[in-house]
């Protein structure tokens, strides 16, 4: 299944800030990834994003797609 990236508005100007918004919206997470994960870039903290919720659209014609929405700054899931 094909999956997109969406951030939210603070995960868009973190992003933004730090130029890697090209990057996040150009990844490929697979149907593994879990609300609450952590998304790391460049290995340092202030590029870890975290899965917020993830949904499934599907179209007229039956195909799905994988939204796995990203938040910044990385909280626990539940707050």
């Amino acid at each position: 299944m094909k999956s997109i990236v969406e951030l939210t508005d603070s995960a868009r100007a973190h992003a933004e800030r730090l130029g890697l918004l090209g990057r996040l919206q150009r990844l490929a997470l697979g149907a593994w990834t879990s609300k609450g994960d952590l998304v790391v870039l460049d290995g340092t903290d202030q590029a870890a994003f975290i899965v917020r919720s993830r949904r499934i659209e599907v179209a007229a014609d039956g195909t799905a797609v994988l939204v796995l929405v990203l938040d910044y700054p990385p909280r626990p899931a539940g707050l």
